[in-house]
């Protein structure tokens, strides 16, 4: 207050004004505007968020959302659906484990600490004890795991049928080798793709063959020139994710296969940006990333406002045909 004081009295004007401007409102002439930004600059003034939190009717509530990998485009657009969802009266804390599943845990367990109101965690893979001690004390939004507790909402995706729908979909477009690269198997939405793809090859009576590779389009490359390397017939590859399958796509260019005519590859999440850049274009099951990351931070609005009906959201993935599996019978080799 002291600071708005000062700055008022060296531009002859109230401090109502010097607040009004400094917070982009109110009307004043714009030599007069200038004058008094000028001022607070030359003063150091730098305004208490917190005080114009506690002024406000409307309350400021912070969100802690914790992703594995913030370079991975399919958490870059969940946080964009989460900040989408949040506005003005809404402040999030984006921290990025690194993959790192002891960090992952200590940012969980210390989010309290940050402030926030309740947490977004947008991976899996964390202890569900951790997860129940938490929500103890602050609502918590949790991807693709159920949790039967009040102060709890599961967001999931039914990555079983996906990963079931684009097993079929290389199966009926004439891949009878079909193998996949998969996640780790600490993560449970890498064990529901593992589970939907050999259960479409139990139905075709077909061998299934499953790599946990991880994540990232190097690892999705190496595992593939591996195989490749060793002589394995391949004819259909099914990725735990795009960045997975654009590896396993840029493997078999180098060793001079034809895609999808010698080997098909369909990848999981959809990201419109890679799939329609690299060519082929890749084939992919869509699941709708930023509506999600909106529908996360709604839901964790719901339980800080103390509704604690909504236990569960379900979305259903789609698949998205493109060049990378557009392929007839018979052409496989």
């Amino acid at each position: 207050m002291a600071k708005l004081r000062q700055i008022a009295d060296l531009t002859k004007v109230s401090v109502s004004t010097v607040s009004k401007v400094l917070n982009g409102k109110g009307r004043v002439s714009e030599k007069k505007r200038k004058e008094i930004l000028k001022v607070a600059k030359e003063l150091g003034y730098t305004p208490d968020f917190h005080a114009r939190n506690m002024a406000k009717k409307t309350k400021i509530t912070t969100v802690g959302l914790i992703v594995p990998d913030i370079i991975n485009p399919f958490f870059a657009r969940l946080t964009r659906g989460v900040e989408k969802a949040c506005g003005e009266d809404s402040l999030v804390i984006l921290m990025d484990s690194f993959r790192d599943l002891h960090r992952e845990e200590m940012l969980i367990r210390n989010a309290r600490f940050f402030g926030v109101d309740g947490i977004i965690i947008g991976n899996s893979r964390v202890n569900d004890d951790l997860v129940l001690e938490v929500s103890s004390y602050i609502p918590v939004v949790v991807f693709d795991k159920d949790y039967d507790h009040e102060n709890v909402v599961s967001l999931v995706l039914d990555n079983f049928y996906g990963a079931y729908s684009a097993t079929k979909h290389l199966i009926e477009n004439g891949c009878y080798n079909v193998i996949h690269l998969g996640g780790t198997h600490e993560l449970y939405v890498s064990l529901q793709r593992l589970e939907g793809y050999q259960a479409a090859m139990k139905e075709f009576n077909l061998k299934p063959l499953a790599y946990p590779v991880g994540y990232d389009e190097s690892k999705g490359y190496e595992y593939m020139k591996r195989i490749l390397s060793l002589g394995q017939k391949v004819d259909g590859v099914f990725c735990m994710n795009d960045l997975v399958a654009i590896g396993a796509l840029r493997a078999a260019k180098e060793f001079s296969l034809k895609v999808p005519e010698d080997i098909a590859i369909v990848g999981f999440d959809d990201d419109e940006q890679l799939c329609e850049v690299i060519s082929p274009s890749l084939s992919s099951v869509h699941q709708p990333v930023e509506e999600m990351g909106e529908v996360s931070a709604k839901l964790l609005f719901e339980l800080i406002k103390g509704n604690k009906k909504i236990k569960r959201y379900i979305f259903s993935p789609r698949l998205v045909i493109r060049q990378s599996s557009s392929r007839k019978r018979g052409e496989n080799v």
